[in-house]
């Protein structure tokens, strides 16, 4: 068995739900060179010793070796009826039952794989992010895209909250490699995806508010793709006496028509985080900018979320579509960002 197995495509993003690692592997240069690997120090003592160095290790082994270490973290078994491998180039391409390899075409660029076991490596959510396209649904890769750029965490694989992280990549990140690997598969639609990718989100529910806005007409969001995240403002001296706070952020601004749009979860139903709110709507709107208030409920219901959208279409200046056909595609999308959030609307 050739080693190491590059885990890539959905299985790397399923690792990537379980478990963020944030080294890139030192020894990446040496990947692919037998003779450079056994002249190397021993791998970091923390690294989990699999056995897939075994000599004369068969196929079938290794890939039952990889499954029971991505269960071990958390993976469900039933989501590895295949491990997707990534190889340099075709001629190295091997179809052992259980593996789905895939080409890169190219050296696999060493600054973007991770060593997560000995002989066990991953594609960093760069890379994956690019794979994504070859079986995600566009608004599941535009919904990748915020949560790789996130301040935020959310396991896809669990009912648990989302755990709040420092941002890992920018959309700069993400567009650099795409316009380094361009001739790779998934490259252009990755691309152009990022054009309604913005950095920053600090919660599922900012992602969502944000993708009913930037995700394309025909997928059910206003198309509306200049807008800015957690911007920034401060309280001028002349206004302090009307606030505590001596700034404030608000969770999607468009800059054009100076509008904010805020996402108040049940969270903002307590007695003093709202008083802190309404304090905070006095000040903003006192500086001249035109707040919109999305709450769970809305999201939870069909024809409150879709005036909430048309309030926010006008405001920014674009017609609003009342048609049968986009409310159709405005109702898949709403459920499609809010499948996660179970009770915590």
């Amino acid at each position: 068995m050739d080693l190491p197995i590059v885990l890539s495509h959905k299985t790397a993003w399923l690792y990537h739900n379980v478990a963020r690692p944030s080294e890139p592997l030192s020894r990446a240069s040496s990947l692919y060179d037998e003779d450079s690997l056994a002249n190397e120090a021993e791998p970091t003592a923390s690294l989990p010793k699999l056995g897939l160095d075994a000599k004369g290790l068969r196929a079938s082994t290794a890939v039952g070796i990889a499954t029971d270490y991505l269960v071990s973290l958390g993976i469900p078994r039933e989501e590895l009826n295949h491990i997707d491998t990534l190889v340099n180039f075709d001629f190295e391409r091997s179809t052992p039952a259980g593996f789905r390899c895939h080409v890169f075409g190219a050296p696999v660029p060493p600054g973007h794989l991770i060593e997560v076991a000995e002989g066990l490596l991953v594609v960093d959510e760069v890379m994956c992010f690019v794979q994504a396209g070859s079986w995600m649904s566009e608004p599941e890769q535009l919904e990748y895209g915020y949560e790789i750029c996130a301040r935020y965490h959310l396991n896809h694989l669990s009912t648990g909250d989302y755990i709040e992280m420092g941002q890992r990549y920018t959309v700069a990140d993400l567009i650099a490699y795409c316009n380094e690997n361009r001739s790779r598969q998934g490259a252009i639609r990755a691309a152009a995806v990022l054009k309604r990718v913005h950095d920053g989100a600090r919660s599922p529910m900012e992602t969502a508010t944000t993708i009913m806005v930037v995700a394309k007409r025909s997928q059910g969001g206003l198309g509306y793709v200049k807008v800015e995240l957690n911007h920034r403002v401060d309280v001028p001296n002349e206004f302090k006496y009307l606030a505590k706070a001596g700034f404030f952020e608000i969770d999607v601004y468009a800059p054009a028509s100076g509008t904010g749009i805020e996402y108040n979860g049940s969270d903002h139903l307590d007695k003093q985080r709202s008083a802190s709110d309404a304090e905070r709507m006095t000040v903003l709107s006192a500086l001249g900018f035109r707040m919109i208030v999305l709450t769970g409920t809305q999201f939870a219901h069909q024809l409150q979320l879709h005036r909430a959208m048309n309030a926010i279409a006008l405001a920014i200046g674009l017609k609003c579509d009342r048609s049968e056909a986009f409310q159709k595609r405005q109702n898949d999308l709403r459920e499609f960002v809010i499948r996660h959030w179970d009770s915590g609307l």
